[in-house]
């Protein structure tokens, strides 16, 4: 995967993964993060499941200025790679969800059976925009990183 274009390692490392950890932060200036997991389109943007009750949703209400990582489990540190994101977070428009919803039944097949089906219709999307991002991969040496920002 070294060997790819560094947009092409990223999109395949997006594919890949299935858990990131989203930091907000509440009305109170007080940082909250949580994982979860997404699913994305040719632009980078996530998009994930959630209830408007959960802190992270409540915190997106009222700040759509979030951070996002995502890595990859590695114990040795020359295998670490992952991504770090900054963009903007919201919940999704209604004119989106029949598109977001297939994406993300393509990476999380489950959802379109019982039990998953009906909690899905109980839940909102919410997707992420990235501006800012952070490709590090100790793979092509310790500390190699990539730094971009992101316009659609």
């Amino acid at each position: 995967m070294s060997d790819l274009p560094v947009d092409q390692q990223i999109e395949t490392f997006l594919a890949t993964c299935k858990t990131a950890s989203l930091a907000t932060v509440d009305a109170h200036g007080h940082p909250c993060a949580a994982n979860i997991q997404y699913a994305h389109d040719n632009h980078w943007r996530l998009y994930w499941v959630s209830s408007m009750s959960c802190a992270h949703s409540v915190n997106i209400e009222h700040r759509h200025d979030v951070a996002i990582t995502i890595y990859s489990h590695q114990d040795e540190p020359e295998k670490i790679h992952g991504l770090q994101l900054r963009g903007q977070a919201k919940m999704l428009d209604t004119d989106r969800l029949e598109e977001t919803h297939r994406l993300y039944a393509a990476k999380y097949p489950f959802v379109t059976g019982p039990p998953y089906d009906k909690a899905m219709k109980m839940q909102l999307f919410y997707s992420f925009t990235p501006a800012w991002l952070r490709w590090i991969d100790n793979r092509k040496g310790f500390g190699w990183k990539v730094e971009k920002s992101i316009t659609d």
